[in-house]
């Protein structure tokens, strides 16, 4: 418990003090035991030692050199006298001489053979004794400063093949006084240290067997008064308990009430002021119904009057009268000795309001606030339950923004937000009261009408909404102008479920933006025709190229002055199993959106090169052959890396390909474009602008492109005879290509009139029926056999 402390009163410290005081003299007791023992072997040793080394100068130890026989009497004589001290003494685990012959290395004079083990049985090194002459490997202490035969030792233990040894060394001195050889006598060192050892734990033995009666006293005195303190910490701890729930209950941020069959015990301060009651009298012995509204005072008593878990939400009302969303959590509890109800009270008004505003937008646009498909579309399915009951027709309109991502790109999407909203706006004035929109994602809205008879109604409807939304907006200071296409599916006849209604009016809109746009179209089945059909193109355009159903055709490319053929313009041809040959109008767009387009354009690419490169070794003329780029294509990463790789493999010289590329192409993303174009320029391949004058490039960025050729158009080829502006528009494309030093080709030069014009006007180059169509490889090549040349009949 906090703020108290477990005593002994003086009995912990006079225990502590008489077992630091024990532990202290044991410490030391133990240790000097250690010590004694040492002492008593060093002794021992140094009472044999010298006695060993005074027996071997009699026996005339220095008369042994290396040279002498192991049978020599004196070498006989040394031997057995070692081999007796060796018997004599089992604590020593070898005795032997040692001679030094140099300052470092020191060798065997005598080593008898020793049972190092004492088992009686001899083996190993140890065991065997080392033969006269054999180095010592281990350095000896300094015995020169040596005095009175007293040895010298060396207790750190060195570890041997056979085990670990503390050693002696003692002086030999010969018959003139000088030190002759050194007596070396070894211990094991496992015995050694276990004297030392089992005479400290003696001693301590001695000590434990005094301390533990002692121990075992205090204790028994301890447990006791432990025990005591509990049972005083333990009725505390009751009453601390209840005065921290109470405590704990008035600083939570719910509501608590204690209620006996409904009766209110005790109330927190938090409950009665969720309640607006200024004090906990006012409330405690009334009844706890009046905490619920009428219309949840039924679930509130069947909480009350239960023992069981619970929890439950209802409406709760204040002492003013005002209600508010509350969530309660009750359970039984133990009070004043019977069984009562404990509920918690929370104030959950603010996480409803979170939770609606959370389903809000889980169900509408976060931009325009109007419904999104979700919700529209369950909507929708109510409104067909309810339409087939009553045998009513429907109207869905998809409507979608014309160019509304070139406002957003070059206005910003601040104000293309704005123009949203505002568009939101108009169209739910139109629907009126009875109608829905909704927006599907970005400016694409649908809305719903109902209450109409007649088809009329809805045509008149579509174009009451398109003049509303055609009408300026103003926005940010600036005037803007939008018009929308639609697409109207009606119920029951278009669709009879919510998806099939929008998909049909979806595929209206599509058909109204190949039209154009600022247009509206209901839905008809023949549409869907057509989005078989396309789905069907598009499927076979996945396996075209595996199954090699695609052809080149090559048109040829003249010179206006001579005649001659001197290139030609790759074209893809798809030759559909089924369909036959299919225009590439009609394949081209769906491959570009796919993004089949990329490895088809490769095929073209590496079969345009390759044949190009075979006529070339067939002794034809060298001919440029040109092969159309799409927006996919140019964009891709490592364009020029695979340029490069076809022209290396294929064997063309860069100079005889010229890629084709767009007007529109080019003005996306002007840096890229100037940076792929300069480094296919670089590597000589020439670049062509087709189609020059349909599209919206600068001229101030068209200085800046690395092109060999420009295109003309055939549309305006095509209007020379007839219209003048086009004539202006070719003759301004000639000029603007001289002046640019560069190559300018005509398209679809049909006419014997239009070849004239581009002649006197200096064209370089021209292509088109007058000479001849596209053509397979094989007709193309019959030209070249035959030398055709054009001239004007």
């Amino acid at each position: 418990m906090a703020g108290k402390k477990f005593s002994m009163g003086f009995a912990p410290y006079l225990a502590g003090t008489i077992i630091c005081t024990l532990l202290t003299i044991g410490w030391f007791v133990v240790d000097d035991a250690g010590k004694k023992e040492l002492d008593r072997n060093k002794m021992l040793v140094d009472g044999i030692a010298p006695t060993f080394a005074y027996e071997l100068e009699k026996l005339e130890h220095e008369n042994i050199r290396l040279a002498t026989s192991t049978q020599d009497p004196k070498y006989q004589a040394v031997n057995v006298t070692l081999q007796k001290w060796l018997a004599i003494n089992p604590e020593i685990s070898s005795i032997y001489t040692l001679r030094q012959l140099s300052e470092t290395t020191n060798v065997y004079v005598f080593s008898p053979p020793s049972d190092y083990n004492h088992d009686g049985v001899i083996s190993g090194e140890m065991e065997r004794g080392f033969s006269l002459g054999t180095a010592y490997s281990y350095p000896l202490p300094d015995l020169k400063e040596t005095s009175g035969m007293k040895s010298t030792f060396r207790e750190e233990p060195i570890m041997h093949e056979w085990g670990s040894t503390i050693s002696a060394f003692v002086p030999i001195y010969g018959r003139d006084g000088r030190q002759d050889a050194v007596l070396g006598v070894d211990f094991d060192a496992t015995v050694w240290n276990s004297k030392v050892a089992k005479a400290r734990w003696s001693v301590m033995a001695f000590l434990l067997i005094i301390f533990i009666p002692f121990n075992t006293t205090y204790w028994v005195v301890f447990h006791t008064r432990v025990e005591r303190f509990r049972m005083l910490l333990h009725q505390e701890e009751i009453s601390e308990s209840e005065d921290r729930f109470r405590k704990l209950s008035q600083a939570t941020f719910e509501g608590i009430v204690l209620t006996d069959q409904g009766k209110i015990l005790e109330i927190n301060q938090t409950l009665y002021a969720m309640f607006g009651y200024d004090s906990q009298e006012e409330l405690t012995g009334s009844s706890a119904i009046s905490l619920a509204a009428p219309e949840s005072r039924d679930k509130l008593i069947e909480n009350l009057y239960s023992m069981n878990n619970s929890m439950l939400e209802i409406v709760a009302i204040r002492k003013d009268g005002t209600k508010f969303s509350a969530e309660l959590v009750g359970t039984s509890c133990m009070y004043q000795g019977r069984e009562v109800r404990v509920t918690a009270i929370r104030d959950i008004s603010e996480r409803k309001r979170t939770q609606e505003i959370i389903n809000h937008m889980a169900l509408h646009d976060t931009l325009t606030g109007l419904p999104n498909r979700v919700l529209f579309t369950q909507h929708l399915s109510d409104v067909l339950e309810q339409a087939r009951l009553n045998g009513e027709k429907l109207a869905v309109f998809f409507l979608d923004l014309d160019r509304f991502k070139i406002i957003n790109d070059t206005l910003g999407h601040a104000r293309g937000d704005k123009l949203l909203k505002s568009v939101a706006n108009r169209l739910t004035r139109c629907a009126g009261e009875s109608g829905v929109v909704a927006r599907l994602s970005g400016d694409e809205f649908v809305m719903l009408t109902q209450k109409f008879d007649q088809v009329d109604e809805i045509v008149a409807l579509a174009e009451q909404v398109l003049a509303k939304l055609e009408q300026p907006y103003r926005i940010h200071d600036y005037e803007l102008h939008a018009t929308a296409s639609i697409g109207i599916a009606l119920f029951p006849q278009d669709g009879d479920d919510p998806q099939m209604l929008i998909k049909n009016a979806e595929t209206a809109l599509f058909r109204v933006k190949d039209k154009g746009s600022n247009q509206y179209s209901l839905y008809a089945p023949a549409m869907n025709m057509k989005g078989i059909e396309r789905l069907q193109l598009e499927n076979g355009l996945r396996h075209a190229l595996e199954r090699e159903e695609f052809v080149l055709y090559y048109q040829p490319r003249l010179n206006i002055a001579t005649g001659q053929i001197i290139g030609m313009e790759a074209l893809l041809r798809w030759n559909h199993p089924e369909l036959g040959l299919v225009s590439p109008g009609d394949f081209i767009p769906i491959a570009e959106e796919t993004g089949l387009i990329v490895p088809i354009g490769d095929w073209v690419l590496r079969t345009a090169l390759r044949q190009n490169r075979l006529w070339q070794e067939a002794g034809y003329p060298q001919m440029t052959v040109a092969v159309n780029l799409s927006p996919r294509q140019f964009s891709r990463q490592g364009l020029v890396e695979m340029v490069a790789k076809e022209l290396r493999e294929t064997g063309t010289h860069p100079s005889d390909l010229e890629l084709e590329i767009t007007e529109s192409m080019t003005m996306h993303d002007v840096e890229y474009t100037i940076m792929i174009l300069e480094q296919l320029s670089k590597m000589g391949v020439q670049i062509s602008i087709d189609d020059f004058g349909t599209g919206y490039s600068s001229l101030n960025y068209l200085k800046h492109f690395p092109i060999s050729t420009l295109k003309i158009d055939q549309s305006f080829v095509r209007g020379l005879e007839s219209d003048p502006y086009n004539a202006a528009i070719v003759t301004t494309v000639i000029y603007l290509a001289q002046n640019l030093r560069v190559k300018v080709i005509a398209e679809g030069v049909e006419t014997k009139e239009q070849f004239l014009y581009l002649q006197n006007h200096k064209c370089d180059e021209m292509q088109g029926y007058l000479f001849s169509r596209p053509i397979p490889a094989d007709q193309f090549e019959e030209l070249l056999k035959q030398g055709r040349t054009f001239e004007l009949a």
